[in-house]
């Protein structure tokens, strides 16, 4: 038995106004963002030319030492290509 319900009334449960009806939004279904506020500000995000190497970055533990160790061989790359471009320029 239903209890005190009406037996000819139809039982509405997808009644929005209804407190045990959790509403599911649909951001709740994308992945989340993997950019830093700041460059979300300034308008990067995954379809920018250098958007991989801010999301690696961004990604990185500074309490883990393989993390610092990563991030300090990104910073030596970079830098190497700019020191060696700047080499060329000067001494041509």
């Amino acid at each position: 038995m239903q209890g005190t319900e009406d037996p000819g009334q139809p039982e509405d449960h997808d009644d929005p106004r209804d407190a045990d009806v959790e509403l599911i939004a649909p951001e709740d279904f994308l992945p989340r963002n993997p950019f830093p506020v700041d460059a979300q500000r300034m308008g990067i995000d995954r379809w920018s030319d250098d958007a991989g190497m801010i999301a690696i970055a961004a990604s990185l533990n500074p309490a883990k030492l393989s993390h610092k160790i990563f991030a300090w061989l990104m910073l030596l790359g970079v830098m190497s290509w700019l020191l060696m471009q700047l080499w060329f320029e000067l001494s041509s």
